[in-house]
């Protein structure tokens, strides 16, 4: 073997490359911190990441999946990134984090006119169908406090769509992002109403735990390095986001 053939060898098996080569990063269809609008995907969420990717030379391309399918492939595949990603506690130790990107506020809606009133999670156990998101934290944090009337979907806007359409009692969501999710599922936002706040969450760009070190150290550097000159600042303002 030459010695030109095997410096080319060496330089493509170094662990860099490979790394750079074989992460995949992953997202989902979640207004506003990251979706798809006309074919385009947007947010402030998918505009940080492609910051940091900027800064570090990262070329990987964002794939939107729906969430349940990226979470596991998250969860137990080498060199994945998932964003947002809802850090709690029960996923601490589960993945490698940066961020925040954003915080968030879990609610429960109802459509206007329904009448329900909820004053505690005993209420809300009481309705016969809560809509959820498959896989989500928010259907974690209710089945883990006893719930046995949610009814999962795999995209949220067909939870704003059966709320009007009065195929579930409550709908959990969060804000920032009724209003946009109403206005991608074609649902009138003034005709829904939030009637419980569940929780405050951050949300942050998870590792999977096979994912390599220092790749992950690059990423937390970047992200510092935005929030100190007022990067995640700026693109939280731009999109009226916390």
């Amino acid at each position: 073997m030459n010695v030109l053939l095997q410096l080319v060898i060496l330089v493509f098996l170094s662990p860099g490359l490979l790394h750079a080569a074989s992460l995949r990063i992953l997202t989902e269809n979640l207004p506003p911190l990251n979706y798809v609008k006309d074919g385009v995907l947007m947010g402030p969420s998918v505009e940080m990441v492609k910051e940091i990717q900027r800064r570090i030379g990262s070329t990987e391309e964002i794939q939107v999946y729906p969430w349940a399918r990226a979470y596991q492939m998250a969860l137990e595949e080498e060199n994945v990134v998932l964003f947002g990603m809802s850090h709690t506690p029960p996923r601490e130790s589960k993945f490698q984090w940066v961020g925040p990107l954003a915080t968030k506020r879990d609610i429960l809606v109802a459509k206007k006119g329904s009448n329900i009133v909820i004053n505690s999670l005993e209420d809300a156990k009481k309705v016969q169908r809560i809509g959820v998101l498959r896989d989500d934290t928010k259907e974690e944090f209710l089945e883990s406090r006893g719930f046995t009337n949610l009814d999962p979907v795999s995209d949220e806007r067909k939870n704003a769509q059966k709320l009007i359409l009065g195929r579930i009692d409550l709908w959990v969501f969060k804000k920032p992002g009724l209003k946009t999710v109403c206005d991608l599922a074609g649902v009138d936002n003034d005709a829904v109403e939030e009637v419980f706040d569940l929780r405050e969450t951050k949300v942050d760009i998870a590792f999977s735990l096979k994912t390599p070190d220092d790749v992950v150290v690059k990423w937390r550097a970047a992200f510092a390095e935005m929030l100190a000159d007022g990067t995640v600042e700026a693109i939280r303002r731009k999109w009226d986001v916390e």
